[in-house]
């Protein structure tokens, strides 16, 4: 392992870089408007749960949301509290989450071969497209790549320099977050990251942590007991999490995320372009009398990313998303690689290198336009804004439902279905039965046991006549508002 080659002061890359970073991430969270359904629905289950104050079941429409654990709203919750129902306050976890995996990876880096490794893979990793985007997006990923990087890097310490307890601690911090933030997908993470290490560095070394008693203690007692909380108030709440949420994604078609074979390492390229192919990967492999630390620590980030393909290539549910967690490892690998290309009249390199990273900030500046309106057009904040502008204190949503316009009007409206799927929720949608028994189904069946309302939003494809007294204040490709100024 080599010294640190500089310093480590406040102005020093690594930290120029992550200031960066950061406010690529800021800008975007308070410009872009919140995407539907992801942003919208997610800002709005955590502020329901700010309102509430409950934070072992989180809720959507009022009703009970089981769809993901509640790590995520807690921090996003805690945000809103603070700063109000902004476009940009549930996204800070995600923004603070990314600036400290760019720590963490940062600080392995650093250990392994000091400032100049450290700052080109955290350069790499910021420059990815996948991660700049969901820097600033309110989604689990994010989070949990914070907590998947914690443990592999940690992991890579322990490889090169042996066994810690408080070293192990903190991973098992990790994993028992992960678990909170999205669930059983953490601990497939830890435990086949972990095995697949073992396959590359052809020892038990990587998995020995695994045996670490006190840490699943802590996975145990700490996400366990919110677990048996949640199953104490809703006893189906088992089942969903383990058999529908986890094994069914992994094995069935049911949840309409197949895709081919060739998905999750096209997911990786694209998501880490163009320095996934600028890459001088020959020179990582060629690179020789590489120190033991440093050989470990690449060992581990292969054996995460291998982990990452061969899992979400035999899933049958697969999103963009869910390779996020595989960037980090495949940056330190990258920066390696540019590393030792690195050489006093390396000019070429060094150019290629600097292409590589521009090009986010340069796209984002050409494309930025285009960007915005993409996001817009998928989003509920002109909704919400003309239904704020026409002074209705109330909302009736009629065959739709706009998670995002609650959000934002910090309200939330009153939904009218017959369907049990207009939250896109499937724990709603598949145990509404057993809410409705429990009285905790709140959309209204019957459009005559309807309450009244101040606005009427239905859906664009359904909207053949207008309600009564109705007149149009809003509409686009999805919704169509209307002020109820008289009843006849």
């Amino acid at each position: 392992m080599s010294p640190t080659s500089s310093s480590r002061g406040t102005f020093s890359p690594v930290t120029l870089v992550v200031l960066a970073s950061a406010a690529l991430a800021v800008f975007l969270a308070t410009t872009l408007p919140l995407v539907d359904p992801d942003e919208g629905r997610n800002g709005e289950v955590a502020r329901e749960m700010a309102r509430s104050g409950d934070l072992v079941v989180p809720r959507l429409a009022g009703m009970p949301y089981l769809d993901k654990p509640p790590g995520l709203y807690w921090a996003a919750a805690a945000a809103i509290r603070a700063f109000g129902p902004t476009r940009w306050a549930p996204r800070l976890p995600s923004i603070l989450a990314a600036v400290l995996t760019l720590l963490a990876l940062a600080a392995l880096a650093r250990r392994l071969d000091g400032e100049p490794l450290a700052w080109r893979a955290v350069a790499l990793l910021a420059a990815a497209p996948l991660f700049a985007v969901l820097g600033a997006y309110v989604i689990f990923d994010m989070p949990l790549a914070l907590c998947v990087t914690l443990v592999w890097t940690l992991l890579a310490r322990e490889v090169g320099e042996g066994p810690l307890p408080r070293r192990r601690a903190a991973m098992f911090a990790a994993v028992t977050a992960g678990v909170l933030i999205k669930g059983p997908v953490m601990l497939a993470w830890a435990i086949g990251g972990s095995l697949a290490s073992a396959l590359v560095v052809r020892s038990i070394a990587p998995v020995r942590w695994l045996g670490w008693w006190p840490g699943w203690g802590m996975v145990l007692g700490i996400a366990g007991g919110w677990f048996a909380l949640a199953s104490a108030r809703h006893p189906e709440y088992p089942r969903y999490a383990f058999l529908e949420e986890s094994l069914e994604r992994l094995t069935r078609k049911s949840f309409d995320r197949n895709q081919p074979w060739w998905f999750a390492p096209a997911i990786l390229i694209g998501g880490a372009f163009p320095w996934s192919l600028a890459t001088p990967w020959r020179r990582l492999v060629r690179s020789g009398n590489t120190p033991a630390a440093a050989e470990a620590a690449r060992s581990v980030a292969l054996g995460f990313i291998g982990f990452a393909l061969i899992f979400f290539t035999l899933s049958r549910s697969k999103l963009v998303t869910y390779l996020l967690p595989a960037l980090p490892p495949l940056a330190l690998l990258a920066a390696s690689a540019w590393r030792a290309q690195a050489t006093p009249g390396g000019r070429g390199a060094r150019l290629a290198f600097a292409a590589c990273v521009a090009l986010i900030p340069l796209g984002l500046m050409v494309g930025w336009p285009a960007l915005h309106a993409a996001a817009e057009r998928e989003s509920s904040e002109p909704l919400a804004a003309a239904i704020a502008a026409s002074g209705a204190r109330s909302v009736r949503y009629e065959r739709c439902y706009s998670a995002g316009a609650d959000f934002l009007l910090d309200r939330s409206g009153t939904l009218v279905t017959a369907k049990p799927d207009q939250t896109t929720s499937v724990y709603q949608a598949r145990y509404h039965r057993e809410l409705r028994r429990r009285g905790r189904w709140t959309p209204i069946d019957d459009m005559a046991a309807a309450p009244p309302a101040e606005v009427v939003v239905r859906p664009v494809p359904d909207d053949v006549q207008p309600p009564a007294g109705g007149e149009p204040i809003f509409r686009d490709r999805r919704f169509t508002a209307y002020r109820i100024t008289s009843t006849r």
